[in-house]
């Protein structure tokens, strides 16, 4: 049974840990949790619409006042320009001829009358229709006229209404030429006026008195945060009047859904969009229909219930934290046993059977500690006796793996053949004998289990030189290893297994010219890569899979049922592989492109040992 994290690796099997210390924080968290999440869950809902219900209370009132507030200032405007009908002979002036300069003084000093009456008039302009006489009278400059057959092009087609307010846009000088000291390009809302000869619907003279900004604003500013809120006033047309962001001022409003409300019959009301909650006004004069829409973000909105589920939440990670202590220290008096009693079978596992166990309570606890230094004095010498008898026994399994063929006879007969060939002339047959002799004597010498990869490597090639031999120019093979390589000590009959699967199951045999390449290099922390390349067939999708599945057991140390057709070899050398490397080394196969074979050997050799030691 070996441990790794957080799982018990028992017959193969991976088992979750799952300690009764977690269990109990889990229950005692889950039994506390889930109360407080609920109460602060209802409690923020609850106060979150209560706070909702009043805030929209509020705002509704402070619109309210505001919507009055315009209103009285506008009707004021309107009542100063009713001025025009309650002057007697300001009519009469107006059908009098321009040369009437007394006329025209009357006509200046009401025009400033009114200017001075109402906070904020920006200029006022007026146009007599008979006389053809156009007048400007702003607070900076002297009055100005001059004839006109027309009024200005911008009150025209306000001519038709008795009273109208025109929307938010620039000041200008009605076509009079600008004075150094006037003001220009400033936000003002223009309130337009008919003059008839009452009572005929004949028109004397059209009226336009400029209104600036600073009164609706000083209303509007009242009514919201500009940091956290937006107002806007529009009117029926969705022209946008006033702001609290100048850059929407005198623009057309493009919220669809504000927009859909100004237009319904509501006087008042208020909807949520776009993550705000929207309170808005009408104003219905016989002028103008002006709309107050305030925003009020849902951040804002839910603020002080926001704060108050902060402060359960906070005193909720208190209680949890308190709770969380309490039970750790609960648990370790329970789990501490258990805790301590895995730790010795931890370090039994690892290899010291004479860990000393020490634990002294008269409780259950220590009658459990009591079985279990019996059992393992017991059991420790059966362990150690067993653990010799399996090394004994791989010792052995080696030597059969190496003494396949071991008959003394066969050399000196290929020594007596090879002389004969000697004598007759023949020096290639005695040179394919002295390699196939080096090639026997090096697998039947069984005194040494260890050897370099140079050793290891001229095997190698006396055997592929003895193929090249049977295979002439269809077989080319090349050996190309790093230097600092050659002295790495290895088991020895690794390679020769691995090149001879080539023979037996890949080359092609129609013709065609296999290619066999031997490479090797040192890998960090002391590990030798040897890959065996071939251009052979390639091993089947399911063959390899099922293969690749057979060493990844073996070299996790599960038992794993080889046959022939599985690949004894490869299991042979990767069990001697592991005999030697102490189960650190692998062995890995896949295929290449176009077609081919590749098998890769990863030997750990003594200094990734002694490097593991060191830290």
């Amino acid at each position: 049974m070996t441990k790794k994290g957080n799982y018990v690796h028992e017959g193969g099997k991976p088992m979750k840990f799952r300690s009764i210390r977690s269990r109990l924080i889990q229950f005692m968290l889950l039994a506390t949790t889930i109360p407080l999440l609920l109460s602060i869950s209802i409690t923020y809902i609850h106060t979150k619409e209560t706070i909702k219900e009043q805030s929209l209370e509020e705002n509704k009132h402070l619109i309210f006042q505001g919507k009055t507030n315009l209103s009285n200032y506008l009707d004021n405007i309107n009542k100063a320009s009713l001025v025009v009908y309650t002057d007697t002979n300001f009519l009469r002036n107006l059908r009098k001829i321009p040369d009437d300069y007394r006329a025209v003084a009357e006509v200046f000093t009401l025009l400033q009358n009114i200017q001075s009456t109402i906070n904020g008039i920006e200029r006022i302009y007026l146009h007599a229709t008979q006389s053809g006489q156009s007048t400007l009278v702003t607070p900076a400059t002297f009055p100005k006229r001059e004839f006109r057959s027309e009024p200005y092009v911008s009150t025209r087609p306000y001519e038709k209404y008795t009273t109208a307010v025109e929307p938010t846009h620039k000041s200008h000088d009605y076509g009079f030429p600008p004075s150094p000291t006037s003001y220009s390009e400033r936000d003002v809302f223009t309130f337009h006026r008919t003059i008839t000869n009452i009572p005929s619907e004949k028109v004397l003279g059209v009226l336009a008195i400029d209104v600036r900004l600073d009164a609706v604003a000083a209303i509007c500013e009242q009514l919201f945060n500009k940091n956290n809120e937006q107002l806007l006033v529009v009117d029926e047309n969705g022209n946008i009047i006033y702001s609290g962001r100048d850059e929407q001022i005198g623009q057309k409003l493009k919220d669809e859904v504000l927009l859909e409300h100004i237009h319904q019959n509501l006087t008042s009301g208020s909807f949520e969009n776009g993550g705000a909650m929207h309170v808005f006004e009408k104003m219905q004069t016989p002028y103008t229909e002006w709309t107050i829409i305030k925003r009020i973000p849902n951040a804002t909105l839910y603020e002080r219930a926001t704060q108050l589920t902060q402060i359960n939440a906070a005193i909720a990670v208190i209680a949890l934290l308190i709770i969380v202590f309490g039970t750790l220290f609960i648990s370790v008096r329970i789990t501490e046993p258990i805790k301590r009693l895995t730790s010795y079978m931890n370090r039994i596992q690892s290899g010291q059977l004479d860990v000393d166990i020490d634990w002294n309570s008269r409780d259950e606890t220590g009658i459990m500690f009591a079985r279990f230094r019996q059992m393992m004095d017991t059991i420790n010498n059966l362990i150690l006796r067993e653990y010799r008898l399996e090394l004994a026994n791989k010792t052995n399994q080696l030597k059969a793996l190496q003494a396949q063929i071991n008959p003394h006879f066969l050399y000196n007969t290929l020594q007596s053949i090879g002389t004969l060939a000697l004598q007759n002339n023949v020096p290639r047959i005695y040179a394919l004998l002295s390699s196939l002799a080096k090639i026997m004597r090096y697998s039947m010498n069984n005194n040494d289990a260890l050897v370099t990869l140079r050793e290891e490597a001229e095997h190698v090639r006396l055997y592929l030189d003895l193929q090249k031999e049977r295979f002439s120019d269809q077989l080319e093979f090349s050996i190309q290893l790093e230097p600092e390589t050659l002295r790495v000590p290895m088991p020895k009959m690794i390679l020769q297994p691995l090149v001879e699967n080539y023979f037996k199951h890949g080359l092609d045999n129609q013709g065609n010219q296999g290619r066999l390449d031997i490479a090797s290099r040192m890998k960090p922390h002391g590990v030798l890569e040897i890959v065996i390349e071939n251009n052979g067939e390639s091993i089947p999708p399911d063959e390899l899979k099922h293969l690749t599945w057979q060493l990844e057991r073996q070299q996790t140390g599960v038992q794993a049922e080889w046959t022939d057709e599985d690949g004894i070899g490869l299991h042979n050398v990767l069990m001697r592989l592991q005999l030697y490397t102490e189960h650190d080394s692998a062995l890995h196969i896949d295929n290449i492109k176009p077609q081919g074979v590749r098998i890769t050997v990863e030997i750990h050799t003594e200094a990734k040992h002694t490097e593991e030691n060191n830290e």
